[in-house]
């Protein structure tokens, strides 16, 4: 029977979010925690005795709310997951929630029996997921201590969702600092950070031609999912000669630091042509591009795990690659894949319901993101979303397909046989995809 404590500076509150819960559950047992009367739990609380924390950022203190609890409970071994609590519906506060470490937030504005629910199954699946995790883990390795609570490594720089506090400082500017060169290569520009890198435009001495140095410091910053992504992302592709998916020429170590020389592609990315609108005949004519690139890598056994715009780049002519490998899913050897190491990696606007929960997948995760970035190009807008990660995960696990305007209503089957929850009722295949495309037109 799952434990929840409710910590909320008003009675009426507390005792209205009790009945919801108990009339949704049943066997859920919920205690109330006063902050006013009560003060901040001391080192003597017995947390173990909660599965969960409704924690409300106003507390009715002065000069202390929420957070300022939360940064307090962060020192405590065996605190409960928290899913904070607010009047008042502000991205950038529900940034600083989850950054905090929160397992989700929501508005008390916006709480029904329905966000409820949808919430709490969410965290309750979430944390049994991670203690079969644990007891799998205990169960294999016998004399190692439980393994660590899976860690979702999202990757979406251009919304909150992007959580990771780690981001690598400017590469090129250490490189400058150092007096560091990398060899065979004039650099000219930093063009990006990255999740895992920076990415530089440079020229190749030998060629003369121009190529995009993908860089990551192996010492000062020895993460070892990002540089075991990094190094994956050459061993995955390297030997792949496929128009529509990303040339990598070299892979090399020097002494402070490793890189990847690839193709360079001046045409930008899709998230940059999202912004400007893409006509119909040129949205179809990438989806087969697409599904012509996936299919290539699927016939490898690999599953890119991070299919989203922004890892779509274009070259002079506007034909398109797929590009960044480095969470990429190798399922011919597990082994190798990095997301069997407590790890789940890839972008919540885009991620399959089976991928963002933990479980196994394949290829078919893929097309899933295929199908949301189909739609978005076809309508400029995500089908999906949501103040929170877990209520975005939330939502492509139970929402329904969202529709097309009807004007475009004839692909429809097409966004239907990509975004299925279960992914056997999906396209099995890119290629099952373009016939699909084939018969619509």
């Amino acid at each position: 029977m799952p434990r929840i404590l409710l910590v909320d500076d008003s009675a009426d509150f507390r005792k209205l979010l009790i009945h919801c819960i108990t009339n949704i559950y049943g066997d859920v047992a919920c205690v109330e925690y006063d902050p006013i009367s009560q003060k901040l739990p001391g080192a003597d609380f017995i947390w173990a005795d909660f599965d969960l924390l409704i924690l409300d950022y106003d507390l009715g203190l002065e000069g202390e709310n929420g957070l300022d609890w939360m940064r307090h409970f962060n020192s405590i071994i065996g605190i409960p997951p928290v899913l904070m609590l607010t009047t008042v519906a502000d991205a950038e506060l529900s940034t600083r929630v989850l950054k905090a470490g929160a397992i989700d937030f929501m508005d008390k504005e916006d709480i029904s029996t329905e966000t409820i629910k949808t919430t709490l199954d969410a965290i309750f699946s979430l944390a049994d997921k991670q203690q079969a995790l644990i007891a799998n883990q205990a169960e294999s390795e016998k004399n190692i201590e439980a393994a660590p609570l899976p860690e979702l490594l999202f990757q979406d720089e251009d919304d909150f969702f992007d959580i990771s506090s780690d981001r690598l400082s400017s590469t090129y500017e250490q490189l400058e600092k150092f007096g560091l060169t990398v060899p065979g290569y004039e650099i000219i520009e930093e063009i990006g950070q990255g999740g895992m890198s920076t990415v530089l435009l440079a020229r190749s001495i030998e060629d003369d031609n121009a190529v995009v140095l993908k860089i990551i410091f192996t010492k000062g910053h020895e993460n070892p999912i990002t540089l075991k992504g990094f190094v994956q992302e050459y061993a995955l592709i390297s030997y792949l000669n496929h128009p529509n998916v990303a040339r990598i020429y070299e892979r090399a170590f020097a002494s402070n630091f490793a890189y990847i020389a690839m193709e360079h592609f001046p045409g930008g990315d899709l998230t940059q042509k999202l912004k400007k609108g893409i006509a119909l005949e040129r949205v179809i004519e990438y989806i087969y591009q697409i599904c012509s690139g996936l299919s290539a890598v699927h016939e490898l056994n690999i599953v890119h795990c991070d299919i989203k715009p922004g890892n779509i780049l274009f070259r002079a002519n506007d034909t398109l690659a797929i590009t960044d490998f480095g969470a990429a899913k190798n399922l011919t050897n597990s082994a190798d894949d990095i997301t069997t190491h407590n790890y789940i990696i890839g972008t919540p606007y885009y991620m399959s319901p089976e991928q963002s929960a933990g479980m196994v997948f394949d290829h078919r995760s893929d097309l899933y993101s295929l199908g949301i970035m189909i739609f978005q190009m076809l309508t400029n807008k995500r089908p999906y979303n949501a103040t929170s990660v877990t209520q975005l995960i939330s939502m492509h696990t139970h929402a329904p397909i969202p529709k097309l305007p009807p004007k475009l209503i004839k692909y429809q089957p097409l966004i239907d046989g990509l975004l299925m929850k279960d992914p056997d009722e999906r396209f099995q295949s890119a290629r099952d995809v373009i016939l699909g495309l084939d018969w619509i037109k």
